[in-house]
């Protein structure tokens, strides 16, 4: 079987249970399978300098045809 079927067939399953000790179970085996998120690493200052080489001169300019679709 495929994940994706395994995955629906696992959601339909548990979708019939009538057990609360049952579902309970399953919950807490489920929890205790997933690792806990990892955290993001700290952002440093100055990680982009000197990433953008150049820009145009005309970058904050807007480009042709789209005049009707920017704010006023």
């Amino acid at each position: 079987m495929r994940v994706d079927e395994l995955k629906l067939g696992l959601i339909n399953r548990i979708l019939h249970l009538d057990q609360p000790e049952l579902l309970l179970a399953v919950w807490k085996q489920l929890e205790a399978s997933v690792p806990p998120a990892s955290k993001k690493p700290v952002r440093q200052a100055g990680f982009g300098k000197d990433l953008i080489g150049r820009i145009a001169p005309d970058f904050d300019q807007t480009p042709p045809g789209f005049e009707r679709s920017m704010p006023r």
